[in-house]
């Protein structure tokens, strides 16, 4: 199922690949992959829907995958690492998507007054400071993810896979993350001054540690929940320390930077 219908198009008369120059036996080159109707005359709408389409994905792979990778902890990266990989958005392109959208709904949150910044009623003074640490976010988290990995790669050491088997669950977790924390912002925008109820705020509190310990359960295969839960319980733990130093370290940096007399 498309999310855009396409109408079936006639095949050209020369079937060779405009890319490659392999002779073609259908709409896709076998060698590159590359649509034989590609680079043919065509209208600007067209080629901006196609534009999206690759860097979006906004084709039957993008609600499957998200559905998956809301509802089933672990399921998708249990996939790529049998293979499965082509039936869904690739982790890459979909941890990307999702730290744009939320980066842009988190950046749109922060509104400078009489030299305060105001994050959800929340007012914090100096709004120069602010103003770069919320720009130097993005980066600090593309920075983290391969540390995340990592430590995924020592505490399950005994399965022997790959870093890049620990990097694909570490990208699928992280995108879970930004559309959760996205859903919450978008509720915000829309119901501002939203007060949740106490039992309310402790789920949303609980709901990325338990979703984390659901998806190592599944992908590593612990033997029991309890290991599950210790082990989630303490790579968040390391997590958040690591990320403590590194924001307190860009603290620092932004401080000698713009306030080096202080």
């Amino acid at each position: 199922m498309k999310w855009f219908k396409k109408k079936k198009r006639a095949l050209p008369e020369d079937t060779t690949c405009r890319n490659c120059s392999t002779q073609t036996v259908g709409q896709y080159c076998h060698e590159c992959g590359q649509d034989v109707h590609a680079g043919v005359g065509q209208s600007t709408l067209k080629l901006i829907g196609q534009a999206l389409e690759s860097v979006f994905a906004l084709d039957g792979k993008t609600p499957r995958t998200l559905a998956f990778l809301m509802i089933r902890p672990g399921f998708l990266s249990e996939e790529y690492r049998m293979g499965k990989v082509n039936r869904y958005v690739h982790p890459v392109k979909l941890f990307w998507m999702s730290s744009l959208i939320f980066f842009a709904l988190f950046i749109s949150q922060i509104n400078f007054e009489n030299g305060q910044i105001q994050i959800t009623g929340v007012d914090i003074d100096s709004s120069m400071f602010v103003n770069y640490f919320a720009k130097f976010a993005p980066y600090v988290t593309f920075l983290l993810i391969p540390i995340f990995a990592l430590l995924l790669a020592l505490f399950f050491w005994r399965r022997k896979y790959y870093y890049m088997y620990h990097m694909i669950f570490t990208l699928h977790f992280h995108t879970f993350l930004w559309i959760f924390l996205s859903l919450l912002l978008i509720v915000e925008m829309v119901i501002h001054g939203l007060t949740y109820p106490t039992w309310l705020k402790t789920l949303l509190f609980f709901t990325p540690g338990v979703y984390l310990t659901m998806a190592l359960r599944r992908y590593y295969r612990t033997k029991s929940w309890w290991k599950a839960v210790w082990k989630a319980i303490l790579i968040s733990l390391l997590y958040f320390f690591l990320i403590l130093l590194v924001t307190g370290f860009i603290i620092y940096l932004v401080a000698k930077i713009f306030f080096p007399e202080q």
